[in-house]
């Protein structure tokens, strides 16, 4: 089993758990919240998309980061701002699902991508692929849920943002535990 070294996991830590944080609110709200409304749903995804962009940008610009993840991950996190901007200006269920769709797989793909140039120098990458496929996967589940009322599309993003709260989580976690090992 290789470990993530000391270090690496110190400069991580702070970033994958504001990540996780605003990732496990986000579910907790699509979970939680009935009310179907249009402005409710586009003020939830703006705000989910600028703020969790925000921490992948964090995460991202340490210096323990490989360039090569760094560049693909800010263009995902650009994609990200500029979702959450456009998101606020949908005007139907229809043009909010394409949009978070868009900016699910899009984001999905480039944690993907940049994760597999790394995957042999960079140990925390492992989770950034898993999160990469789940992006991709809850933006073609958008892409095909377009016709879904606005609740529909909160629950379609929540689902695949649980399972990212989830993963974030463990790898937070697992983070802490390395960070705290002395070699």
């Amino acid at each position: 089993m290789t470990r993530i070294q000391p270090q690496t996991a110190a400069a991580l830590v702070r970033p994958a758990w504001v990540r996780t944080g605003v990732t496990a609110v986000f579910a907790a709200f699509t979970i939680f919240w009935t009310d179907d409304t249009m402005t409710v749903a586009r003020i939830a995804l703006a705000a989910f998309f600028i703020l969790a962009a925000t921490a992948v940008w964090d995460y991202v610009k340490t210096e323990e980061v490989p360039p090569a993840m760094t560049g693909a991950m800010a263009l995902g996190s650009a994609t990200w701002v500029f979702a959450g901007i456009a998101a606020i200006f949908a005007t139907s269920t229809a043009v909010l699902a394409i949009i978070a769709g868009i900016g699910f797989a899009l984001m999905g793909a480039c944690e993907l991508y940049g994760a597999l140039k790394v995957r042999t120098e960079f140990v925390p990458s492992r989770d950034h692929v898993i999160l990469g496929v789940v992006g991709i996967l809850t933006g073609i589940g958008l892409f095909l849920g377009a016709g879904l009322d606005p609740h529909g599309i909160l629950g379609i993003s929540g689902t695949g943002v649980i399972i990212m709260a989830v993963l974030l989580g463990i790898s937070a976690a697992g983070l802490t535990h390395d960070s705290r090992r002395t070699n």
